[in-house]
Order: structure tokens, then sequence, then C-alpha cells
């Protein structure tokens, strides 16, 4: 930074430099040469360009060619051995940054018990496994005490999805009927419809009938097919509809996609995961006779791993498969790709229409725009558990967010530009889009207008408390976006370090922002996320930040190696110092400072054009060392610069060895050696404390809706302990109220649904048990004691005259 802001750098007009500038590498300073080999062609990238460019006459009246050539001369390697030492620190930092983050998540693990320190999953069940106590006798064998809990789920999705919207509509409807309608009574429910409409007719003017129309044939028909502003004429054909449907899929059968076994101490997990530990080869083929004959189920070999938190398994979607999910996310990855291209034209045509000042806060604009587009885009995808969707949300928009940020603008920036002082070049771009980070991110989280919209304005209009309650739920937030703003700071710092050493100390106070509004918006503003444990951490580190670093080293090298950004090379024929008249650049004006068109050169010897872009070098241009950038006769570096770009070119090939052997090799050998042995180790210690002496979530299949204030559970939950399930209701502790199950009637219905006014059972909602596969899925737990049937106190049970005992 010192030596940037020096005199010994590029002292003429620098005080034209803004001051986040000083200590960077623009420079100001430059002489017009004698360039016998150069051709207008190869100055015509940019209108900038084409004033680095110029014909005039010599003393001797001769047509002579002269471009601008950059007195500045940064890399040498007295200075660039401090960005090397800077490379080294950050490297040890990360390291160290790695260990305690490592060491830290042990200590969180060990001082919070949660459910999958004590629980597996099975991946591949036989279909037709519903038998809960059958499972639970099986895994008995593996436990140190018991097995707690047994939860067997189910390919219903199609079913789940199908109640989910009806219930979601028929919530719409209530708030727009009056009180005491009976929603299952098609004639009464249509009857109030026809009086809603009539009414709201009445109601509308002449301008607000008007603008209901044009709605109603532009917008609306999009917006209702996604059921949102559903009148309530076609919330009732919806309805009406949708149960049609769900009656059709209660007559399917599913299929048994997972099983949760939960056991009363860790060492009974750990036995059973050891035991199970087999080869990817065994299961594909189901090879019994390679297996302990006490972990064979039914004839199958089974998959048992661990399982992530309750609250993180995303039920709608385990019955999807391998590849089609791979292809899922393949898809998303090429139209991810689209938007990053789509983007970076719109930015690039806004910086040379407009400039940085308007293309800077465009850019942190589609910093927030994309990862709502990513989000939706994430609709078609399918993953067992949040923190696999986590990362895929993380990978596309820290992708997006890269390429935007930091690489777009090097890439659209002709070459000359990178070290330029107009707004337009590289470092003014930079500068504008660290300060847009610095103010504009965190103001529009801190503003956080919709959630203000909703609290302050839809929330003391709502027509009842659960509709108010909604409204004030908070503003959801993805842990993986979170970690892309991260990222994409440090990306930014690292990518343009050897340029701009300055943004070590913007960066820090980005990051420091960051912090400070992530914190108040956590505690303030946003809403409870799923429980996804170090998943996002450990894929952060282990592949995101490396990454980062990785292209400090390698970005570094060609930063070195291609000054002075001028594409002019040492000549070697001599006597060209003299005065030129009659001087013009490609734009047909006389040089900047030189209005009367006279430039005197003070330089004997002729330059020679060279590109020293590597994407101009034939091959990859990798890596950066004089060897390679420089071909034939022409030389741009310096001694001291060819030393320096030694130094860092070979370091950044060493760096990509390492990146690839240390980052993906373990997984590849991992993968590899699990294909014909198992590869499971227990992580952490055994903490000898029980489940059920801890108040710990179980794996009960529920879903997070919009439009209800608590979970929709989808099982049968009659054997299990409800304080097992991480929401409470005090209005319904049975939670029949929240529970898809009692939605309709069905065959092998085991009970019907317990009203929560009147505490009474309505036995003619429910079809009598007829031995059928179920059709949802089926928790069950046992107590501490022994293999007996946890009987809740608070009324499983039914009394001969229909009220529930209490």
């Amino acid at each position: 930074i010192l030596f940037y802001s020096g005199d010994n750098y590029s002292p003429e007009g620098r005080d034209e430099v803004s001051f986040t500038l000083q200590g960077s590498a623009v420079c100001t300073q430059f002489q017009w040469v004698v360039c016998t080999t150069c051709q207008s062609s190869q100055w015509d990238d940019s209108n900038a360009e084409k004033r680095r460019f110029a014909f005039g006459l010599a003393p001797d009246g001769t047509n002579t060619t002269l471009v601008q050539q950059s007195d500045c001369n940064g890399a040498e390697l007295r200075y660039g051995i401090v960005n090397y030492a800077s490379l080294i620190f950050l490297l040890i930092a990360l390291l160290a940054l790695a260990l305690y983050q490592r060491k830290r998540e042990v200590l969180f693990d060990i001082g919070k018990q949660t459910a999958t320190d004590y629980s597996v999953v099975v991946r591949n069940p036989p279909p037709d496994a519903y038998d809960v106590d059958r499972w639970c006798e099986f895994f008995s064998q593996f436990a140190e005490k018991q097995v707690s809990v047994v939860t067997v789920a189910l390919n219903n999705h199609m079913l789940l999805r199908k109640m989910i919207t009806r219930r979601v509509l028929r919530a719409s409807l209530r708030r727009q009927l009056s009180k005491g309608i009976d929603i299952d009574n098609e004639d009464e429910v249509r009857t109030a419809v026809a009086e809603v409409l009539r009414e709201q007719e009445g109601e509308e003017g002449c301008i607000s009938g008007c603008i209901s129309k044009l709605l109603n044939c532009t917008i609306m028909p999009i917006l209702h097919f996604f059921n949102w502003f559903l009148p309530p004429d076609l919330c009732v054909d919806k309805i009406f509809k949708t149960t049609n449907e769900i009656k059709e899929l209660q007559q399917e059968k599913y299929d048994v996609v997972a099983v949760y076994v939960t056991f009363e101490t860790e060492a009974g997990q750990r036995n059973c995961l050891t035991a199970f530990s087999t080869s990817k080869v065994n299961l594909w083929r189901n090879n019994t006779d390679a297996v302990p004959p006490s972990t064979v189920f039914e004839g199958r070999v089974l998959e048992v791993v661990e399982p992530e938190e309750p609250s993180s398994v995303r039920w709608l979607d385990l019955h999807v498969g391998f590849k089609t999910k791979f292809i899922q996310r393949l898809l998303n990855f090429v139209i991810t790709l689209g938007l990053v291209a789509l983007a970076g034209y719109l930015v690039s045509l806004c910086r040379y229409r407009v400039g940085p000042q308007l293309s800077a806060p465009i850019t942190t604009v589609f910093n927030s725009i994309i990862p709502v587009i990513v989000k939706l885009l994430l609709l078609i995808e399918n993953h067992n558990d949040e923190g696999s969707r986590q990362q895929s949300l993380y990978l596309k928009i820290t992708l997006f967010r890269w390429v935007n940020t930091a690489i777009l603008t090097r890439i659209v920036t002709p070459f000359t530009g990178t070290i330029g002082g107009v707004d337009t070049d590289v470092l003014p771009t930079i500068s504008a889009i660290l300060w847009s980070e610095l103010w504009l991110s965190p103001a529009l989280r801190i503003l956080d207008i919709m959630g203000n919209l909703k609290k302050h304005v839809l929330g003391p209009r709502a027509k009842t408390q659960e509709s108010m309650n909604l409204w004030y739920q908070g503003t959801v937030y993805n842990l993986g976006e979170r970690y892309t703003d991260f990222t994409k700071v440090m990306f930014l710092c690292f990518f343009y370090s050897a340029l701009f050493p300055g943004s070590f100390f913007f960066c820090g106070a980005i990051l420091l922002m960051q912090y400070y509004v992530d914190k108040y918006c956590l505690m303030r503003i946003w809403s409870t996320a799923p429980f996804i444990g170090s998943q996002l951490a450990v894929f952060s580190r282990r592949y995101f930040f490396s990454l980062a670093l990785l292209a400090f080293a390698v970005v570094a090298a060609y930063s070195w190696a291609q000054f002075p950004y001028d594409n002019v090379c040492f000549g070697s024929d001599t006597g060209f110092a003299a005065t030129y008249t009659d001087v013009q650049n490609l734009h047909w004006e006389a040089p900047e400072g030189f209005a009367d068109g006279v430039v005197p050169v003070s330089k004997d010897e002729n330059v020679l054009f060279c590109d020293q872009n590597w994407r101009a070098m034939d091959g990859l241009g990798f890596p950066p060392v004089p060897s390679v950038l420089q071909t034939g006769d022409l030389r741009w570096m310096t001694d001291s610069q060819e030393t320096l770009s030694r130094l860092y070119g070979w370091s950044s090939m060493v760096a990509l060895i390492a990146f690839v052997v240390l980052v993906f090799g373990g997984t590849i050998v991992s993968l590899f050696v699990g294909l014909y042995r198992g590869n499971y180790t227990p992580d952490g210690e055994d903490q000898h404390i029980d489940f059920s002496s801890e108040e710990i979530s179980g794996y009960v299949p529920q879903f997070k809706v919009g439009a209800f204030q608590y979970p929709c559970i989808a099982a049968d939950v009659d054997d299990f302990d409800k304080s097992l399930i991480d929401f409470q209701d005090p209005k319904d502790p049975q939670y029949d109220t929240h529970n898809l199950i009692f939605d309709m009637p069905y065959k092998g219905m085991k009970r019907p649904k317990v009203e929560t006014e009147g505490r009474t059972a309505r036995d003619g909602d429910m079809e009598p048990s007829s031995g059928r596969p179920p059709i949802f899925a089926i928790c069950k737990s046992w107590n501490a004691h022994g293999l007996e049937k946890i009987e809740e106190e608070d009324g499983n049970d039914l009394e001969d005259d229909g009220e529930l005992e209490t």
C-alpha cells in the first residue's frame, strides 16, 4: 500500500485518484513512444484503448505510429514478496481456522445431545416392511439397553402434497366466509360463496371494477395457477377437485422408503453402525453371504447410516433416487450458468453505457435477486435433507456471485484497463463494488422491506388471531445464502489482492458490518431455520475457502507477470527520440494533454507490440512464468519481475496440485474404498447420556407450510410420546388438528379425529379398519423400562360414551 501510494510508483496525476484507490496499482503516469510494429486493429477494443494509439509526423515528415507506454513498474520482487507473505499468512490462518472450527464442532456435539447421536436410518428397506414392532425387535439385538423410537416413512408424497394443498385452500376459504359455515357441506358452501361474490360486486366502484377486470385478464390467472389470491368460487372448485383426487390416491399402495431407528444410548447406535458397515458392492448385489447373518433383514442387506437431524429431513423427497436427483441438479446448474451469462451481459452493457457508478449498485442488486431465482429453481430439485439443499443453494449462488462480482469485471474490461484510472477500468469498478457491498447489502437486510410490510401493514389488519400470527413469524433466511455473502467478499479480496492490497482492510470492514447486521437480524428479524449441524460449515471450508485461497495464488501470479498491462515490449532499434506533430488518436483527436497535436518522445528506443494477456497465449498459458508467457524475442518483464513471476508462478502450480489432491483426493479415495469395504468410524466420544433423559425431538414426518402457524404432521403418532414432537400447541395436546391423516376418512383409519373444542370423537367420520397396508407413516416409541407401548396420559383412549378421558 505504501509503495503504490508513494512517489516511486506513479507520482503524476495521483491527486485525481480517489482516496480508496490511493494504495492500489492504479497507474496515472504514461509516456508516448514509437512502435514500428503496432497496428490500429490491435488497439480498438474500447474507446479507452483507441486513445492509447496515435499517428503522427516525424521531423523528416515520415508517418509514424505512437502508443502509450506505462511508466509504472509495480512488479518488483521486494514489493511482490509482501503479497506472497500475505498468501502464506492466509494459508496458515485458514488452516488454524479449520482446526479451531473442527474443535468447536466436537465441543458443540459433546455439549448438546441431539437425535442424530442416537439414531440410524435404513435407506433401502423392504417395500412392505410396515411393522414397527418387527423393526424394533430386529434392531434390539444391537442396543445396549433398548430401541426407543421407530419411524417408518412411506413414498406417499403425491398424497401428502394434495392433502397439504387441500388444507391450505380450506384455510383460505374459511377466511373469506362467515363463521359457522360447514366447509364439508358443498351446497352450504356454494350458497355462502355466491352471497360473498354478490356483496363484493356491490361494493366495487367504476374505477376499482375496471382495475379488477384488468387484473383478472392479465396477472390474476397466473397467480391463480399457483393457488394465490383465489376468489371463493375458484377456491371451492379446487377444494372439491382436490378432495376427489385425494380419494383416488388413498386407494393406492405405498411402499416403505426409509426407516428411522433411535436407540436409548449412543453405544447402541455405534454398535449398529459398526455391524452394518459394509461395501457398496455388497449392497448393490445384495450379497447376504458377505455380511453377518444378524444384519440380514428379510433376505436383504440393509444400508444403514447415521441420519441428519429430524428438523432437516425433507420427508417429501425421500422417494427420489440418485439418478433423478443428479439430472435435476445438472439441469439447474446449466440454468444457473445461463443466468450468470445474462447478468454479466447486462452489467457490462451498463458499465459502458453509463459507468461503474450505476453498474456497481446493479451488481449488488443482482446479488440479491439471483438468489431468489435460484431458490425457485430449487423447487424442481429433490434433497433428502435440508443440509443437502443448502449446499446446492450455496454452490449455485456462490458461482453467480463470484463470477458477477470478481471475475466478470476482469473479463469485460480491456486488458490495458486493468490498472487504469478511468471509471470503467478494473480497479475503480472494484472499489465501487466494495463501497456498494459495505452499505447497500446490509441496508437491504436491515430495512427488511417485506418483513416490515407484513408486521406493520398486513398484520394489524388481519381478521383473525391465527392470520395475524402468521404475519409475525419473521423473515425466512437460508444459511447457505449467508455463507455466500461471506465467501463472496473473501474471494473478491483474494482475487485483487496483488493490485489492490487495500481491499484487505475494505473487506475486513465489510465482514465486520455483515457480522453485526446478521447478528441483529438473527435476533430481531429472521425466523427460526432448520437445524442442520456442521454440514454446511464443513462444505464451505473444504471447498470454497480452499478454492478462494487457490484463486489468490493463481490470480496474483498472473497479476505480477502481466505488469504493466500496456501490451508493449522492449525493442532494439534506436533513434526515435524526437518531437512529433499532427498527432491524432483513433478518435481523430489530439492526445490528452497535447491539444496542439505536438507530442515530444523522450525514449530513443522503439517498442514492439506484444499481447501480455494470458488468454492470447498458445495453450493454457499456465503456469504464469516468463518461459511460458514471453515467447520468441518479445520481452516486457524486468529481471526483478521475472524472479517474482517464477516464484509466484511455480507456487501457483504447487497450490493447484495441492488443492486437487487434498480437497478431492480424500473424497475420491473414500468413495473407492467404500466400494469394497465399510468405512464407518465413530465421531467423538460416547457421553453416556440416555436418550430418554434429554429433551430431544424424534423423527416425525412434518412439513412447515406458510399458511399455518404450526407444522403439518403426516404420521400415525397414537403410540408415540408427544414430548418427542418439536413443537407444542397448548390448544391441541393430541396434535390431531395439525395431523393430515385426520383431514379425510380412509380405509384402515384407526380412530376419528379428536375435536379440540368439544373434546369428543365423531365416529361417523371414520371408515372401519380393513387390514390394508397403511397409507401414512407410522411412529412408535417405547419407554425406558422395557418394550411397552407409551400410553398418553392426556387421552389416547376414548370412553364408551364418546368423551375423551382427561
